[in-house]
């Protein structure tokens, strides 16, 4: 055995087994050595010889020929707190008289023989030797059987959530509960944290209702000091599923009585700050709890309205809401309203009312407390600019612990050394500073605050979002990780709010559409991301130049994912192209080019192709006024003059809902030439209709495609198609329609 071990093992085995060790290892390899002691050393040789990680190694301390003691570390320089829980399992205070860890300077030598081989901690431990021996030898034989097992490396929890908010705007459920096991596994989450996330995949999947109507857990939640985001998620659960229908309706009256019924008096807690939250939803949310007070102030009504973006379709209700003829709304602040906002926790209202008022020892106190609950940059900075204009024998008649607090404020953006994060004031800002890699990890944690950050300001300036994509286009290394990671927080700023496309959108989608491109390794839900903001920039149009860049970044991805799992979205991709208006033939060339890449790239797979597949090829041939006979090997069953088994689907009727109505009526063309006799009714309503309701208890096979759908359609079918199971197309182009249809019948 001795002779099997390598000289570097040797080596520290020689230190080990040296004075004051009454065991040297000479008289090991001889055999000289006491056969007793000899027995309990080979097992752990062993485990030295096989190097496997994980695995303990423990040796003897003999004096007199007899075991005093025994050493034990582990196989590298991790797993410390592991072995010392073993040990303890196997031996305790029942076999055990001593147990402690060696210092790291022991001049020990035999601890720092162990120390120097396997780099981790050393433990030493006596007591009932024949017994302890004994079970050390079942330990041995048992570490001997323990699997090797690769130690997956933890990744940052940045990365995760990133990942996880990605799988959320591509409402990829699966990828979203497995990344949340992730997280979990990190071992950095606590039960509120699991409910927070558990808000968010259900806010990310569209799932409105399951939350509005989940009354304890709102209630809940609200009593907890929630991260923005979550709050956002609640607040805009309740409105979608109470108020969005009788806002559209217009009936101010109406909606004010529905809020206060469905969720300022089941929830009031929730409003107590909006943390800077700047959604149009929750801001209506404030803005109806404030007009719902028996006296609402005037400015902060005015506040939050200028909140609000210009094209908000519930503008001209809250106008209406707003008019001093509906509410009697008052101008001026009294100091009992602002205490009595404080002492019911309403701390926006209580922080705006105080702001107005002049300040007194008081008012600093509770000024103050509300800048810590709502935690925003404007609240810090507003606070700071008030005490300011205080006389300075004001400011010294204050409480030393008061000053203390002010200028723990003050140094928020003064003091280096603390949270960068902290002294973003908004997207420009956070650009500012990646550029200039200042603070990266500090300001790559601000993903959390950019919920607060305006982004109207862009939508009307366009150098202004030439600037922000010219930054965060040049970045690099960890800067460029950072802006990578901050992809869904980009997206759901500038296109989540409900705005309309413009060009300085496309700005920034190409700006996105790029950083995905420019990842190493690119996901599905990356792939599905890609296809919403091509579709975005499509639909605001692009130049000549602009569409050859996209084309060559779409080239690029279609070489490096093309395989049959993705041809779906391939071909899906190729039909937008193919459907969107082109800006000059060389953009025809371009898109053209990119077709035959993928035909001569699914030559390799063609035998793997069914009828779903095949079909769209060929209306993508006629799109592209290609003979089909380019397909070569990509030919339908028909073509090939091969007789296939069609079900006979004569009588029955198919239901497609999907926003994307191109590509609806090109799947009822494909589905009406292959199954005859079949008929195929397409729907795109966005709202809940009795249309929509009534194709859905006829039909016999209903589709959705809900990458391209609408929420309260979806709630509107599966509430008709009763007990039974809807087809989730896995795209919203033509391919993934029939595809889903297909696999659905030949099942």
């Amino acid at each position: 055995m001795t002779n099997d071990l390598a000289p570097t093992e040797i080596a520290w085995l020689q230190a080990f087994f040296g004075a004051p060790n009454g065991l040297d290892w000479g008289s090991i390899e001889r055999r000289t050595a006491p056969q007793a002691i000899v027995d309990h050393i080979l097992p752990w040789l062993h485990l030295v010889q096989r190097n496997a990680p994980q695995t303990p190694i423990v040796l003897p301390f003999v004096r007199s020929n007899e075991i005093v003691g025994w050493y034990a570390t582990t196989h590298g320089p991790t797993g410390a707190f592991e072995l010392k829980k073993e040990l303890m399992g196997w031996l305790g205070p029942t076999y055990l008289n001593h147990f402690d860890a060696a210092p790291e300077r022991s001049p020990d030598p035999m601890a720092t023989a162990m120390r120097q081989r396997f780099g981790g901690t050393v433990f030493r431990f006596s007591g009932e030797t024949a017994r302890i021996a004994e079970r050390l030898d079942v330990y041995a034989r048992i570490a001997k059987l323990r699997p090797s097992t690769a130690i997956m490396p933890v990744r940052p929890v940045g990365a995760i959530r990133s990942d996880f908010e990605r799988a959320l705007l591509v409402q990829d459920s699966k990828r979203a509960e497995a990344l949340i096991v992730e997280l979990r596994n990190t071992g950095r989450l606590n039960e509120e944290n699991l409910k927070y996330l558990d808000v968010r995949l259900k806010a990310g999947l569209g799932l409105w209702p399951q939350i509005a109507r989940d009354h304890w857990l709102i209630k809940t939640l609200a009593d907890l000091h929630m991260p923005g985001q979550i709050l956002a998620d609640l607040t805009e659960a309740l409105y979608r599923t109470y108020l969005d229908d009788l806002e559209a309706s217009g009936n101010s009256a109406a909606l004010l009585s529905a809020f206060e019924q469905q969720i300022a008096k089941p929830y009031p807690r929730l409003f107590a700050t909006r943390h800077g939250v700047k959604t149009p939803r929750v801001v209506k949310a404030f803005l109806l709890f404030e007009c719902g007070r028996a006296q609402p102030s005037a400015q902060i009504l005015a506040d939050l309205a200028a909140l609000l973006p210009p094209d908000d379709p519930g503008l001209a209700v809250y106008k209406e809401l707003t008019a001093p003829s509906v509410v009697p709304i008052i101008t001026a602040t009294d100091q009992n309203a602002a205490d009595d906002a404080f002492d019911d926790g309403q701390f926006d209202r209580a922080f705006a009312q105080f702001l107005a008022l002049p300040l007194s020892k008081r008012s600093v106190q509770r000024l103050i407390s509300c800048a810590l609950v709502i935690g925003t940059e404007e609240t810090r900075l507003a606070l700071l600019e008030k005490i300011d204009g205080a006389s300075s024998a004001f400011i010294q008649g204050l409480a030393e612990p008061i000053r203390l607090k002010i200028e723990g404020l003050r140094s928020i953006g003064d003091d280096l050394d603390t949270t960068a994060a902290a002294k973003i004031t908004g997207w420009m800002d956070w650009a500012e500073k990646l550029s200039c890699n200042t603070y990266l990890a500090e300001v790559a944690s601000a993903v959390e605050d950019m919920l607060t950050w305006d982004v109207t300001s862009f939508a009307q300036n366009e150098a202004l979002s030439r600037r922000f994509v010219t930054l965060l286009g040049n970045l690099n290394n960890e800067a460029a990780t950072a802006a990578r990671r901050a992809v869904p927080a980009i997206y759901n700023a500038f296109f989540s709010s409900g705005q309309a496309a413009n060009h300085c959108t496309k700005l920034i989608g190409t700006l996105l559409f790029d950083l995905i491109v420019l990842d190493e390794a690119i996901s599905g839900t990356d792939l599905e991301l890609l296809s919403m903001l091509l579709s975005q920039i499509l639909t605001v149009g692009v130049t000549t130049k602009e569409y050859g860049s996209l084309l060559q970044d779409l080239e690029d991805v279609q070489r490096r994912i093309g395989s049959y799992t993705h041809l779906a979205w391939s071909l899906d991709v190729c039909e937008m192209l193919a459907i969107a208006p082109v800006p000059s033939n060389d953009g025809r060339e371009a898109r053209l080019r990119l077709f035959l890449h993928l035909v001569s790239q699914t030559q390799g797979f063609a035998h793997r192709l069914k009828r779903q597949d095949l079909v769209p090829f060929e209306f993508l041939c006629r799109d592209f006024g290609l003979d089909p006979e380019a397909l070569g090997a990509i030919q339908s069953p028909e073509r090939r003059g091969v007789d296939i088994e069609t079900p006979d689907l004569s009588g029955k009727k198919i239901a497609i809902y999907t926003l994307a109505e191109a590509a609806g009526r090109r799947a009822k063309q494909a589905l009406e030439e292959m199954f005859p006799g079949v008929s195929v009714d397409i729907n795109s309503d966005t709202v809940a209709t009795a249309r929509l309701a009534s194709l859905a208890k006829t039909a016999d096979i209903f589709v959705f495609a809900w990458k391209s759908s609408s929420h309260q359609a979806f709630y509107c079918v599966k509430d008709a198609w009763v007990d039974r199971d809807l087809i989730m197309a896995g795209g919203k182009g033509t391919a993934s329609i029939l595809r889903a249809v297909l696999n659905f019948i030949n099942d």
